[in-house]
């Protein structure tokens, strides 16, 4: 069995190298190593009698580096490591001493034992059967290899040593050959030749490869005779190490040290392939692309042979669609570099044919081909790759060698591209212009530089008035960079015209939003040069419209042109928008879909913060209060929006001053209004001490009080996280000294009193906006520092119950329960709503009627604790919890997310809500149902709580932070129930014949998509799904106030289908919402598609608007987010036999307009598809008629969804491209385009699809027209079986996504 290395082996023989082959560097490198201080009595005629011993076995010299013997002295206290007895043997051949004749005697001596290794290659390992190779430190081929090694050690010693003695003697001449005798040349020959045979001889044949390498790389460094006969197997090699996944950046500097020595190959010899391939593989290598030596190496590739140009060329084109940016930079260097030295090699050489020759192929067929490719890539990116390629010769294009390149390589390409018929090509090129602007000959004299500028203008101002607007948009960035980079050299007429077009022209651009938003930019980047500065100013007032533009990109950079406008001197921002539409702008910027922390809010509120906060030594806290206080009469929005963005600009101090100093003026305005009452104020005199107010001098005004808590409670909110830091521990102070107390309390207490005094209705909304701006600035409080607030609050919830029921609606009670929450009592508040809905709810309670009871006293107890939360009635309670759920403000976020988090909280609300369920359940069991009359307020109260359990639901998902969020058990259950019992319940409401059936019951009053809590569309999710934390928004963000079931009547009606009708419709609102924030779910859209059954089953109109509208809805959703049709296919056939109302009717009308008018024409062409699909699928099934017409075999619903479509011009034309990918002899394709014509607006594109979907352009080979019309259409029975397969593939499948058309 052969032996292995063991741990006493390593003191006796050389360890192995490491991985990556470095171990045994040349000996060049090794002069200043500590292992070679140590000092031997070794000498050369120890060294001879070695190599003279070794004529038949390489045993003694193996043993004399590796085994020493006890008889070899050394003047050191210790044993020499191998490593040290090695670089001592190998300085006996370095030495001045050891002259020729020595050194031809020792290698004479190495020579013969040398070629008797390699002829009978010796050297090559045993292997076992499995093909392993055998580790024998004894083995014959082991002590070869090691004597290889060894040979080679001494040739590298010798070298080196020859060069040291050869340098000190010829200090003027280093380019000298240096000779070598012939024995040495004779061994290093037959070493270098073994190169490639040590690749495969295991660990120890890899060290001897790389002391084999050291040699030959020290042969040709040191420029001894013939060294290009040791670098045909060293090229290869060292580029096969360096391309190798191990390989490391030293292995590229060692290539890359001679790389002269790949000029010596013929790569017009066939044998070169294998070699030029690896060559061209180190243009993708990131290690070559990372380093300076592998970037110069791939240089010089460039240089070896102008063929290889083209090919290594191509190597890095196939790179540049997905490299990154630091590649291509790395791509760019490597070819500019190239072509600078190519030039430079040219100028310098006597000889200027070969380099001549280079330059040219780098030009012809690297650089322009390159420049062709940035210009016609139908790819932007790859355009936009090359550019940042080719961008080291444009920052570079004021060198005249540079900017002559780029006229003889750009010159044909250029000037035809820009007036090229693609309209992609045009604005690539448009790049390329501004990029080499001006694109002249440097030599070619002034006349034709003054030439090319006008020709370039004249492309500048095509560019400008093209009919694409992305061209127009490439032509004012191209123009905007030209001129502010030589502003000077353009004439002043072509200034004048090219800015006529960007400010005249593209800034009241009606068809392109981007468009004028690239004209604003333009102007800013002009702005930055000084010298525009005169020529702009009386020109930027045209512009200033533009804040208003529909566009919030438009508006975005007309704010960022002001705010830079404002840096600088001499200009006014207030010259080009006066103060009035800024403020109206910051007004609207709070309003509807608006954002009123978006990126324009924010630049105005930058842009106006000095008006109204101004910062300076000589301004007071006065001026900012009466600056303030003028900003809140005259404008009270656009303060609420300043006030939202104030901690972008100001500092917690500074805010924290405001607050204090609007506090006070509030209560100044609080304590002449009780003045007027004739009040008393003494609570709030503490407040007024303050000289600062003294000449704040206005009206009390409701509005204007309303707004100033408002504004406090926002600017509270946004240095609420940073007043939390004990860097801020001073600004918490001056908070604290204005609103503890009973401040609070007397100011809350004021408006409260209010709202129930009988005002008008907008003084009301006023006053309960101040309480719930107080409320909030309270809960940003410790409990304990304000006085009486609590228990106020308390009691306002006690009289609720003894408040009449029309003035209980007007007063909202959730900021209460939500301040409740903030102060620790978020269990209390739980409890108290949670026996409310439950009391209501529970089985003695059935018809719906408050019940009074009396309880009798007990004694010796008191009767209510004074903090103990009073019973509320459950109006009142499902009021409060769908607000909290609504999270209409930061207080009742913060109040959904206590609860949610408070384990026994929502425990006990969500069972008090599941009451609910109960209730309905028995409704529509009980055997008395259909004569029992329950209050229509009790069913509209069921469809509330319902809605406020699924929406409960759905928040605690959203607060456990999976991703993607998943519908949990409870949800399900709720879904299968309703599934499973109102469902069917309502199917049965309809077959039977009883007076109270469904077909007699009036429910006018039901809503198909409002709730209590109604919600506006969330925004438009990305193509990923939302993070947890995304998605953990308020899905009650609407101020809307319809009921998703029954309004009050003074009737009772019957039970049982109000009922389902109302716990149907609270869900159905409540999952479409899940829909558009965590996508659709094949369990979800299963059960809804069930629910769409109902409109086929039922003749009663009021029935089918009930849930038509939210179907609609879960349709829509389930479309728009997740492209999943399945909702939207079983809603279509389900309408077939359904005879639509005028409600109906514009249901469905504003659901197809809904779908005609996404962006995403792939949603549309989606949902169109479905359409073709159920329409084939009723005709299909219908019967046989000849004499009906198209639409009429459709059936009067879905007949109303094809007209919607075919009045539609967007939708018929996406129609008319559905069709194109229907069979063509399909009587359905047929009967549409017929269809099409007679119904649909006709434009030039839907007439042309026409046409050819009609077949009056198509030409049949070897067919007249009459062959084509006599063709006989197959037959329907085809169609029939074809949508009897789909519909059962579907119907397996019912969470496919999409729909196979």
């Amino acid at each position: 069995m052969a032996a292995k290395h063991s741990e006493a082996d390593d003191t006796t023989m050389e360890a192995p190298p490491p991985a990556d082959g470095n171990a045994d560097i040349s000996f060049a490198e090794r002069e200043d190593e500590d292992d070679t201080t140590a000092v031997s009595s070794l000498d050369h005629s120890d060294l001879f009698a070695a190599v003279e011993e070794s004529v038949i076995s390489c045993r003694p010299l193996v043993n004399f580096f590796y085994h020493p013997t006890d008889n070899d002295d050394t003047t050191t206290t210790t044993k020499l490591t191998t490593r040290q007895r090695r670089d001592v043997i190998c300085n006996i051949v370095k030495s001045p001493k050891f002259n020729k004749t020595r050194a031809r005697r020792l290698f004479s001596g190495l020579t013969p034992l040398l070629r008797k290794v390699v002829d009978e290659e010796s050297y090559c390992p045993d292997e076992d059967d499995n093909g392993d190779i055998i580790v024998d430190a004894h083995a014959a081929s082991t002590l070869s290899v090691m004597y290889l090694r060894i040979c080679a050690f001494l040739v590298d010693a010798y070298l080196d040593g020859l060069l040291k003695r050869q340098r000190k003697g010829n200090n003027n001449n280093n380019n000298r050959r240096v000779e070598v005798i012939d024995e040495v040349f004779e061994v290093a020959e037959m070493l270098h030749d073994l190169l490639f045979p040590l690749q495969n001889c295991g660990k120890e044949g890899m060290a001897t490869q790389s002391a084999i390498f050291c040699m030959c790389e020290n042969w040709w460094h040191g420029n001894f005779d013939d060294k290009e006969l040791f670098v045909t197997q060293l090229i290869p090699l060292l580029l096969v190490k360096s391309l190798e996944d191990t390989a490391q950046k030293n292995d590229v500097k060692r290539l890359y040290s001679i790389r002269d020595a790949i000029d010596l190959l013929d790569f017009e010899c066939d044998s070169i392939t294998t070699l030029k391939n690896h060559l061209l593989r180190t243009v993708a290598n990131p290690l070559f692309l990372q380093s300076t030596e592998g970037k110069k190496f791939i240089t010089h590739l460039f240089h070896v042979d102008a063929s290889l140009v083209g090919e290594l060329h191509k190597a890095i084109k196939v790179q540049l669609f997905e490299a990154k940016r630091s590649i291509l930079n790395a791509y760019g260097e490597i070819y500019y570099n190239a072509w600078k030295q190519s030039v430079d090699k040219k100028e310098e050489e006597e000889d200027e044919e070969g380099q001549g020759e280079i330059q040219a192929s780098i030009e012809e067929n690297a650089l322009q081909d390159m420049m062709y490719y940035q210009i016609h890539a139908a790819n932007p990116k790859i355009a936009s790759s090359i550019r940042i390629v080719l961008d080291k010769f444009y920052v570079n294009k004021k060198s005249p060698d540079v900017e002559s390149m780029l006229h003889r390589c750009y010159g044909p390409l250029l000037w035809r591209s820009l007036a090229a018929t693609n309209a992609r090509v045009r604005l690539q090129a448009a790049a390329v212009l501004t990029d080499t602007f001006p694109l002249r000959d440097p030599d070619a004299g002034q006349e034709w530089t003054e030439a090319c500028v006008q020709k370039s203008v004249e492309a500048l101002i095509s560019l400008m008035s093209d009919e694409v607007a992305a061209v127009r948009v490439a032509g004012s960035n191209a123009t905007a960079k030209i001129l502010s980079q030589f502003w000077v050299a353009i004439p002043a007429n072509d200034i004048r015209k090219l800015l006529n077009h960007i400010i005249a022209k593209h800034a009241s651009d009606l068809t392109s939003s981007a468009v004028r938003a690239t004209a604003i930019k333009t102007v800013t980047t002009l702005l930055e040069e000084d010298k525009t500065h005169a020529v702009l100013r009386s020109l930027l007032p045209s512009l200033g419209n533009l804040i208003h533009d529909k566009s919030e990109k438009v508006r975005l950079v007309v704010v960022e042109m002001l705010l830079f406008v404002k840096k600088i001197r001499g200009m006014k921002y207030y010259h080009i928008v006066d103060p009035q539409n800024l403020l109206g702008r910051l007004a609207d910027e709070g309003r509807g879909r608006n954002n009123p922390t978006g990126p324009v809010a924010i630049g105005l509120s930058e842009l106006l913060s000095n008006s109204f906060f101004p910062v300076g030594k000589n301004k007071t806290m006065s001026d900012i209060i009466n600056r303030t206080l003028r900003l809140l009469t005259d404008n009270p929005d656009a303060a609420v929006t300043f006030y939202r963005n104030a901690g972008t600009q100001l500092g917690v101090n500074s805010i924290s001053k405001l607050i204090a100093a609007l506090m006070r003026c509030l209560c100044m305005l609080i304590v002449q209004d009780k003045k007027m009452n004739c009040e008393d104020i003494s609570n709030l005199s503490i407040v007024m001490a303050d000289d600062e107010i003294d000449s704040a001098k206005v009206p009390p005004n409701t509005a204007l009080m309303a707004t100033i808590a408002e504004s406090i409670s926002i600017l509270w909110g946004s240095i609420e996280a940073d007043l939390k830091h004990e860097q801020n521990e001073s600004a918490a102070d001056i908070l604290m000294e204005v609103f503890s107390g009973n401040v609070l309390t007397e100011v809350y207490s004021h408006f409260e009193s209010k709202t129930v005094d009988g005002l008008e209705d907008a003084k009301m909304a006023e006053c309960s906006r101040a309480c719930v701006a107080i409320l909030n600035c309270a809960g940003k409080m410790k409990e304990t520092e304000i006085e009486g607030l609590r228990a106020h609050v308390i009691g306002e919830l006690a009289k609720a119950t003894d408040t009449p029921p029309e003035k209980r609606t007007r007063v909202n009670f959730s900021p209460n329960m939500a301040l409740l929450c903030e102060w620790g009592m978020t269990e209390d508040v739980a409890q108290c709503l949670s026996n409310s809905v439950l009391n209501y709810f529970s089985p003695d309670n059935l018809d719906g009627k408050p019940k009074t009871s009396k309880k009798r006293k007990q004694r010796g107890k008191k009767t209510a604790a004074k903090d103990e939360l009073p019973q509320l009635d459950i109006e009142t309670s499902l009021g409060i919890l769908g607000n909290i759920l609504k999270g209409s403000y930061p207080a009742s976020l913060s109040a959904r997310d206590s609860i949610i988090k408070s384990e026994a909280a929502f425990t006990v609300i969500s069972t008090a809500l599941q009451s609910a369920r109960t209730a309905a359940k028995t409704i529509i069991k009980s055997q008395l149902a259909d004569e029992a009359e329950v209050s229509i307020a009790k069913i509209r109260h069921i469809g509330n709580a319902i809605e406020c359990y699924g929406r409960l639901l759905i928040h605690r998902e959203a607060m456990r932070g999976e991703v993607p969020m998943r519908l949990s058990q409870e949800a399900k259950e709720l879904l299968s129930w309703v599934t499973d019992n109102i469902i069917p319940s309502m199917m049965k409401s309809v077959e039977a014949e009883e007076e109270n059936s469904l077909s007699k019951l009036d429910i006018s009053a039901i809503s198909g998509l409002g709730s209590p809590m109604a919600c506006d569309d969330p925004p438009r999710r990305k193509s990923n799904r939302r993070s947890a934390r995304e998605s953990d928004v308020s899905f009650l963000s609407s101020d809307q106030a319809t009921l998703n079931t029954l309004q009050e009547p003074s009737m009772h009606t019957s039970s049982i289908s109000a009922v389902s009708i109302a716990s149907a419709s609270s869900v159905l609102s409540t999952f479409a919402e899940w829909l558009s924030i965590c996508g659709a779910e094949s369990f979800l859209l299963i059960h809804i598609s069930k629910w769409c059954e109902v409109l086929g089953a039922t003749d009663n109109i009021k029935t089918r608007e009930s849930l038509l509208g939210s179907l609609f809805h879960v349709a829509l959703r389930s479309l728009k987010d997740d492209r999943d049709a399945t909702v939207f296919k079983e809603l279509l056939l389900h309408l077939k036999g359904v005879d639509p109302s005028t409600k109906e009717k514009e249901i469905i009308i504003e659901s197809l307009s809904i779908i005609t008018s996404l962006r995403d024409e792939q949603i549309a062409t989606q949902a169109l598809a479905t359409i073709i699909y159920v329409t084939r699928s009723i005709i299909v099934q219908a019967v046989d008629n000849d004499n009906a017409a198209f639409l009429d075999m459709v059936g009067p619903g879905m007949k109303k969804v094809l007209l919607g479509i075919l009045n539609n011009k967007r939708s018929s034309l996406l129609l008319a491209k559905c069709l194109l990918n229907e069979p063509k002899v399909s009587s359905i394709r047929e009967s549409l385009v017929k269809e099409i014509r007679a119904n649909s607006p006709m434009s030039d594109a839907l007439e042309a699809i026409v046409r050819e979907l009609s077949g009056e352009n198509v030409v049949t080979d070897g067919e007249t027209e009459e062959e084509i019309g006599s063709k006989e259409e197959p037959s329907i029975i085809l169609e029939r079986a074809e949508a009897a397969e789909t519909s059962e593939l579907l119907s397996s499948q019912p969470e496919a996504v999409a729909l196979e058309s």
